[in-house]
């Protein structure tokens, strides 16, 4: 082989190595798996009246650094009753301003190493939530299990959110005034179980 075919061939093989290179980052991270994981949280009304209500559209990243990012669809809110989903994007998400809440976090390096070589950890992990156009700090306590190629994060105890935390009191109260309710509750345990994969 010559010296001027060897100049043309490096640059392609350049471009291979750093299209494997990218092809081996992108691997070592982890991609939410909507269909098989859950966000849920708990309504009252009428002071004993509870419901479920779900968030149904669910993506997330988890980096191989342990840099966490939840990204919650509003406009997929799912209360089983058509009209009330709908009010709850139009009043209380306002989701034509804020479609999505974003949940980040910075998984420390024992968490990580359980999420790369397998097995189980509970942890409390520092967490922000951007929701509804606030950003606020939160603590999240989490089961981790992990086979190295798919992790199941579930919340061992519920997060509790309040309305006026992220400037959802007004739009409770909107909502109690179309249901002709005298009572919704304005705190809010939130549970999850997220599966990600590689």
């Amino acid at each position: 082989m010559n010296l001027k075919m060897l100049t043309r061939l490096l640059p392609v093989s350049a471009i291979a190595a750093g299209m494997l290179a990218a092809s081996v980052s992108v691997q070592a991270d982890w991609q939410l798996n909507n269909q098989q994981s859950s966000l849920n949280f708990l309504s009252v009304k009428k002071v004993h009246i509870a419901e479920t209500f779900h968030i149904t559209r669910l993506a997330g990243q988890l980096s191989d650094s342990g840099k966490l990012s939840v990204q919650l669809d509003l406009d997929s809110i799912e209360t089983n009753i058509g009209i009330r989903n709908e009010r709850m994007r139009e009043h209380l998400f306002e989701t034509s301003k804020f479609k999505t809440a974003t949940l980040n976090s910075q998984l420390p390096a024992d968490v990580m190493q359980t999420v790369k070589n397998g097995g189980f950890v509970n942890a409390e992990v520092d967490a922000s939530l951007s929701f509804h156009g606030l950003e606020k700090p939160l603590k999240v306590k989490v089961s981790l299990l992990s086979d190295g190629k798919q992790v199941l994060a579930s919340s061992s105890q519920p997060v509790v959110l309040t309305a006026e935390t992220y400037g959802l009191t007004a739009g409770i109260d909107k909502l109690k005034s179309l249901a002709g309710l005298d009572y919704i509750g304005y705190t809010v345990p939130v549970s999850f179980s997220l599966v990600l994969e590689q």
